[in-house]
């Protein structure tokens, strides 16, 4: 539920803004809507400005801010191991089933990753490229109309191997062309995910959905909307990829998470088989009446952490801002409900200060390795993965992150090192780190983690 507008101007486009776009900005970010408020209310005045927005005739206006709030930064094969594992495991999986295979990409910015799922299904060879259908949707119709000229700059490139380069693109002026034979075999469109639209949502409508990199910029309701859609358009046995660093835990229970080397992704779950109907008890029969009921919540931080725990991520938010004490616990879970809403730059900023603090500096400098890899920063996550380590030697989720990273960058040495420590600490680990950053991995689910990463350093050597 979107909460009751504030009275302050600049709350009042806050709300609207994530009522229409789903987009959240709490109060620490009001700042940086502030100045386009005042922009884009220069003839009009805020009032009125903000009357005209909340009313259906401002369409215009709702995509000029669209442009100006959403504007993601990508490139082509980003993120590749989840699209390899995308051509060359679940879209050849469809191919006896189906006629035409639908792939839709939501969130789609300047058309860079559908894009790549064309090149690569060519490249690769495992899929009929004229039976795959590839549709592009995003809020933002400056990149839509980006996505359909399908002229790109080096910079958008830097991932792509030379040879690609060279076969599927173009050199003109503006830049690097993609032939037309690829960028005719993908369909853009103008579209948000908040608006109701039945008929694109459609049963059966998609084999699989990107979602990648687009849900961390929402608030949990709204990303439960939108992840319900995507469950209802997919068919059954149908494919989701989120971005690495997004998760469905306390999202949805509508899908199954699914791991291919290093890729993660979902597949929807088939529908259980309809239960048997129940037998009347006879009138010599006493009904069995169930005594369960579940434990109260713990008091103060603990409950917080309970509900951190049961994915309760709105409940906790709301039971750890009515506490009182501002102990580096606190600020902790504080900075970890920001990590999982999104909110980077809080979760960041409270990292730095709980670093300082002995109780906490290993957990945050944990989180602020994490903060790091969602920038891109994988040898400054490295870096800080390692200082959590120094702080608590016995930290397994540490020396996990920072052998994955190492054995990434190709340093298998030191990857095998982490990862083998990181085996023998996790029967020992702390319960409140496994809380906090296990990612919906028990013990058991990560020391098969840690398994597959050591397996890969095999193959990498």
């Amino acid at each position: 539920m979107i909460a009751t507008p504030p009275r302050t101007p600049v709350g009042r486009f806050a709300a609207l803004v994530e009522q229409r776009l789903g987009l959240h900005y709490d109060k620490a970010q009001w700042g940086e809507l502030e100045s386009l408020l005042a922009e884009r209310a220069a003839g009009s005045g805020v009032e009125r400005y903000l009357e005209q927005l909340a009313s259906t005739s401002s369409q215009a206006e709702w995509k000029a801010l669209a442009e100006r709030l959403t504007v993601g930064e990508t490139y082509f094969l980003r993120h590749p191991t989840q699209l390899e594992t995308l051509v060359e495991q679940v879209l050849p999986s469809f191919m006896r089933q189906t006629p035409n295979i639908r792939v839709l990409c939501a969130g789609c910015s300047t058309g860079e990753e559908p894009y790549s799922i064309a090149l690569l299904a060519r490249e690769r060879g495992r899929v009929d490229v004229s039976r795959l259908r590839i549709l592009g949707v995003d809020v933002n119709p400056r990149a839509i109309s980006h996505a359909r000229r399908a002229c790109y700059s080096p910079w958008s490139l830097r991932a792509m191997p030379l040879a690609m380069r060279e076969q599927w693109f173009q050199r003109t002026p503006e830049g690097f062309a993609l032939r037309p034979q690829v960028r005719d075999q993908v369909i853009f469109e103008e579209r948000n995910l908040l608006e109701e639209a039945p008929a694109f949502w459609a049963p059966g409508s998609f084999h699989a959905i990107l979602c990648r990199n687009v849900v961390l910029y929402f608030p949990p309701e709204v990303i439960r909307k939108i992840i319900a859609r995507m469950a209802q358009a997919l068919v059954p046995g149908g494919y989701l990829f989120l971005g690495p660093s997004e998760t469905l835990r306390g999202i949805s229970e509508d899908f199954e998470l699914l791991r291919g080397g290093d890729a993660f992704y979902y597949r929807l779950r088939q529908p259980a088989p309809s239960a048997a109907p129940q037998r009347t008890p006879s009138h010599l029969e006493l009904p069995v009446l169930s005594s369960h009921t579940p434990p109260p919540l713990p008091d103060g931080l603990e409950g917080v952490l309970h509900l951190l725990e049961a994915e309760r991520y709105t409940e906790a938010w709301g039971l750890l801002e009515s506490q009182t004490q501002v102990s580096p616990r606190a600020l902790l879970l504080r900075a970890v409900l920001h990590l999982h809403a999104g909110r980077l730059g809080q979760a960041e900023q409270l990292g730095r200060q709980l670093a300082t603090e002995s109780a906490t500096e290993a957990p945050a400098h944990y989180l602020l390795g994490l903060c790091l890899e969602q920038f891109g920063d994988e040898f400054g996550a490295r870096s800080r993965y390692a200082a959590a380590v120094r702080a608590d030697p016995t930290f397994a989720l540490g020396q996990l992150r920072a052998g994955t990273l190492a054995r990434r960058a190709g340093d298998v040495v030191d990857a095998r090192v982490s990862l083998r420590m990181a085996l023998s600490l996790l029967p020992q680990e702390k319960p409140l780190y496994l809380a906090l950053f296990g990612g919906g991995f028990g013990r058991h689910g990560l020391m098969q983690v840690v398994l597959q990463e050591l397996h890969a350093c095999t193959e990498v050597s």
